[in-house]
């Protein structure tokens, strides 16, 4: 076996890109930096790489990339075993949650991604998908929701609803969502994951549910899966839970450390909601789930709150 071989794929990129440079006259000076801009790691979504922000992006890497004619993408498509690359620009915050994404070399941004026997279908430059997300996806996969109607209020294309319909066994499931973009990529994947009959999307501002019969007290859980803070959704979370009360998923931003604090807070402040709506609800933190870091000394995490008279 050849020595490459063996080698980690960011050695493989590392060593073809740097057989390019030289193929393209690349003086020695110019080519440290250029390499130093090679990225170590990136995102894998179906049949594309999402590379950070910085990468292959100085002015130096803007002009050999126009006379390389495409070879440097395709070394990475030929080492990676992908047919696209993007660049991941910074997601814009917001609702909308609109993607960033560069398209650098392929036809289009569109990807079929398979994760956790689930198929998610998106075009990467026009909305987000967050891979650090994978663990909270699979740890919703897991609940039991056996005979229960969920309400996810911020439903995208499906981060959190195909794994509760997949495969914890959801009753029926509202999901709201503001993009256009995004409903447009969820109905596909509800019909991709055979769930299509199980689950009806409430287009526009989630706030439209406080006027609608079939949702408001009825409902056994709600996800509340917005960064870097569904604050605004917690109202409608404790009007839409039926009388007996329910489980709230509850996302947001915390400072590293003080995630028990924040908790406390949320719950406080969720109690006064309840008593200002005349529910008289009585909330207790079951689980804080650490999802991933989102900003230095920040953490996303989610909480998981029962809800009962």
């Amino acid at each position: 076996m050849d020595s490459k071989d063996r080698l980690s794929p960011y050695s493989i990129l590392r060593y073809k890109i740097e057989n390019e440079l030289d193929n393209l006259d690349i003086d020695d000076t110019k080519k440290l930096e250029l390499i130093k801009q090679i990225p170590s790691r990136w995102e894998k979504l179906g049949d594309m790489v999402l590379i950070p922000e910085n990468s292959l992006n100085s002015e130096i890497w803007n002009e050999v990339l126009l006379i390389s004619n495409k070879n440097i993408w395709k070394i990475f498509c030929d080492v990676l075993g992908v047919s696209k690359i993007g660049r991941q620009n910074r997601i814009k915050l917001g609702p909308m949650r609109k993607s960033q994404v560069e398209l650098l070399y392929g036809e289009d941004g569109i990807v079929i991604h398979k994760e956790n026997g689930i198929i998610f279908e998106f075009d990467t430059t026009r909305v987000m998908f967050s891979s650090g997300n994978v663990s909270e996806r699979i740890r919703m996969s897991k609940f039991d929701c056996s005979d229960e109607i969920v309400l996810d209020l911020y439903a995208g294309i499906g981060y959190y609803t195909l794994p509760l319909l997949v495969h914890a066994n959801t009753k029926f499931l509202h999901a709201c969502e503001l993009n256009s973009d995004s409903i447009h990529e969820l109905k596909k994947n509800l019909n991709h994951n055979g769930v299509l009959d199980k689950c009806i999307i409430h287009e526009g501002n989630n706030i439209s549910i406080l006027s609608n019969p079939n949702i408001l007290g009825g409902i056994d859980r709600v996800m509340l899966g917005l960064l870097p803070s569904s604050k605004k959704g917690w109202n409608l979370a404790i009007q839409a839970l039926n009388p007996k009360g329910g489980m709230l998923h509850l996302h947001g931003n915390s400072i590293a450390k003080e995630e028990k604090k924040w908790a406390e807070e949320v719950i406080a402040e969720l109690e006064k909601i309840s008593e200002d709506s005349n529910r008289h609800f009585k909330f207790k933190l079951e689980h804080i789930e650490k999802v991933k870091s989102y900003a230095p000394k920040i953490n996303h995490i989610v909480l998981d709150i029962s809800v009962s008279t």
